[in-house]
This record gives structure tokens, C-alpha cells and sequence, in this order.
């Protein structure tokens, strides 16, 4: 169960969806083609593997506010940071875990 409050959470996902509206528009100024003229279609196309990989985060970020889990560490269970997920909304890991977790890629 999270422990941020619905306003909490209802303020996360708006930074989500805000950071999904700018990596879609994003998209959007690579496509050559007239703007009235772009479809979702063409946008998803443009997009990057790093967008991709960004907009995936993000779904998953949502789900997990949707299921009451957003902003629990997905390693150890603790508290994510409040702070840490303004600055990065779609954490789905404490510091501490991060940490270990970018030690071990290496």
C-alpha cells in the first residue's frame, strides 16, 4: 500500500502524464511532414528507443499508482524517497537499491 495520499498521487500522475505529452511532442517535431497532416500513428514511429523505453517507464509508473504501489522501492519494499520522485517520477527503486542495482549493470 503506498503511503503518499491521493493528492500525492494525483499530483505524480500528472507529472507523468506531462512527461509523456513532451516526449510525444518531442516526437512529433521530427516527423517531415505537415502537423495537421501526423496521426498517433507516424508519432509512435518517430519515437526513439530511448522514448520507447521512457514511455514504457512512465506506463509503468502509472500502473503502479493505479495499484496503490507507486512510490515503494520494487528491490526492497521501503519508501521512496519524496523528493527523489519529483526530481525522477518514474523511480521504482529507493537510492540505496538504485545504487546496488547500477553497481551490479556494471
Amino acid at each position: 500500500m503506498s503511503y503518499l495520499t491521493e493528492e500525492q498521487l494525483t499530483h505524480f500522475r500528472d507529472l507523468l502524464e506531462r512527461q509523456e505529452a513532451t516526449i510525444r511532442f518531442r516526437a512529433r517535431l521530427t516527423i517531415p511532414a505537415e502537423p495537421d497532416d501526423c496521426d498517433v500513428t507516424e508519432v509512435d514511429d518517430a519515437l526513439g528507443n530511448k522514448e520507447f523505453a521512457e514511455l514504457a517507464d512512465i506506463e509503468a509508473a502509472k500502473l503502479r499508482i493505479s495499484q496503490r504501489q507507486y512510490g515503494l522501492c520494487s528491490e526492497c519494499g521501503c519508501t521512496i524517497a519524496e523528493a527523489r520522485l519529483e526530481a525522477y517520477p518514474i523511480a521504482k527503486r529507493c537510492t540505496h537499491c538504485q545504487r546496488l542495482h547500477e553497481q551490479h549493470r556494471q
